[in-house]
């Protein structure tokens, strides 16, 4: 199917569809961050090291030290790094670690290599073997990344009949993945993914401003780093930070409910 072809599929929009508040997946490096990030409000926890790209993977002894932390008391992700990097990464080991449950590898540098689908099915089985799920993943900036287009991937994740799409961008230090869609292009992504029942992910330079557009898209989960630390990316995590966010994702569906009832009686 063509990136035409998919993007063009209509869905109906005759009523306004009922939102829900995304689940808030909160990004950290280590034991010391956990704390924080589950303090201020965090759904879910990934494990990720961001001084070492998008998808930087934390060690195998702090993966295992971040999970005995965690105690069971949240759902656990972790990133694996890049698929063109995969082969000697130590990341490998990370398959290892009872209590992840979900896994995600980026595409970058993989759009001229003919042999990434089956490298990615490669690895969506090497995770399930583990007893873990592998993400799809979408680079929102896939062209700067020498990704895979966003269509490609999604019609490969559908195929696979994977269970959750990462929506992220490869460069943490330009556009958030919001300003590299059109709008209605990122909806049809979401739209389509969720009517082949996966879990949609939204990432990628989002700050407290974007909860809004997260919440209308309807994504089941937004996912911050840089937006939950006190400063940059690379500092540490900032509890307050967190809760804001929380509390900005409350006030968006509040908001778009009351929305969605004003239209709801104008249909009437």
């Amino acid at each position: 199917m063509s990136h035409q072809s998919i993007v063009g599929v209509s869905t109906s929009q005759d009523l306004p569809e009922a939102k829900h508040q995304p689940k808030l997946l909160v990004s950290v490096r280590d034991v010391a961050e956990i704390e924080d990030a589950i303090a201020g409000g965090a759904d879910w926890i990934d494990f990720k090291e961001p001084r070492t790209g998008s998808l930087g993977a934390v060690s195998f002894t702090q993966a295992c030290r971040m999970v005995d932390t965690i105690a069971l008391r949240k759902p656990i992700s972790a990133a694996l790094g890049e698929l063109v990097n995969w082969k000697h990464a130590s990341a490998q080991q990370l398959m290892r670690v009872d209590g992840i449950e979900v896994m995600k590898m980026g595409l970058a540098g993989c759009a001229s290599l003919n042999v990434w689908v089956d490298a990615w099915k490669s690895l969506f089985q090497q995770a399930a073997e583990h007893g873990k799920q592998l993400a799809a993943v979408i680079y929102a900036d896939w062209s700067r990344a020498e990704a895979p287009d966003p269509i490609s991937v999604l019609e490969t994740a559908i195929k696979m009949e994977a269970n959750y799409l990462l929506i992220d961008t490869w460069e943490k230090r330009s556009r958030s993945t919001l300003n590299c869609f059109p709008s209605r292009e990122l909806q049809r992504i979401v739209n389509l993914a969720r009517q082949s029942e996966m879990q949609t992910v939204l990432a990628g330079n989002l700050q407290l401003a974007d909860m809004p557009s997260a919440v209308e898209l309807g994504t089941n989960l937004v996912a911050v780093r840089g937006a939950a630390c006190q400063g940059l990316r690379t500092d540490k995590i900032d509890p307050c930070a967190v809760r804001a966010i929380k509390m900005a994702l409350a006030r968006a569906l509040s908001a778009n409910q009351k929305s969605d009832v004003h239209l709801l009686r104008e249909f009437d």
